[in-house]
């Protein structure tokens, strides 16, 4: 900033300098800047973090529904697919696909896989004196895969996965199924 007098010292005039200004605008850019680059990230982030909660859900929504039907209903389907229902082996069964157009939104498109298998051992030995009790717990699997489209880029290929045991409602909370039936003899 420079001051201007007067010739008699009586007037005093301020003002401000073209390149003042200019380095005052530039300063403040330089400011400005990362803040502003900021807003683009988090939109991104934002983004890609709505596909990750609607997956969730959808696998959620998939848990919950299993696990209101009865267990004998999971169990059979374990069952039935094996060779033998009785002696199996058993194996990881997946259900159909499913793909449905009213989860998709702009860019992203979803699909959702189910898995149902005996736990802790998939394949149950018949020739231990527990194997019934081998059969008294249900892993459910929930596999949400999506395609996240990126202008000009690859799609993006994701995968959220949600898991639970779910335990014979007559054997309480179904944890004496890990336990062979010897232990309650002296």
């Amino acid at each position: 900033m420079k001051i201007y007098f007067s010739r008699n010292h009586k007037h005093v005039h301020q003002g401000v300098t073209l390149v003042e200004i200019l380095v005052a605008l530039s300063i403040s850019s330089l400011v400005m800047l990362p803040i502003i680059l900021l807003f683009g990230v988090s939109e991104k982030v934002t983004y890609k973090s709505i596909n990750e909660v609607v997956a969730c859900n959808l696998a959620l929504q998939k848990v919950e529904e299993l696990k209101s039907r009865p267990f004998e209903e999971l169990r059979k389907i374990i069952e039935l697919d094996a060779v033998d229902a009785v002696e199996g082996p058993f194996k990881e069964v997946i259900l159909p696909l499913e793909v449905n157009g009213v989860w998709n939104s702009p860019g992203v498109e979803y699909a959702r896989e189910t898995r149902l298998s005996f736990y802790p051992n998939i394949d149950p030995d018949p020739s231990r004196p527990d194997f019934e009790l081998q059969k008294r717990r249900v892993r459910i699997r929930v596999i949400v895969k999506f395609n996240e489209a990126v202008m000009g880029k690859k799609n993006n290929e994701k995968m959220f996965e949600l898991a639970t045991i779910l335990g014979d409602e007559t054997l309480g909370a179904g944890l004496n199924a890990s336990f062979p039936m010897t232990l309650n003899k002296p």
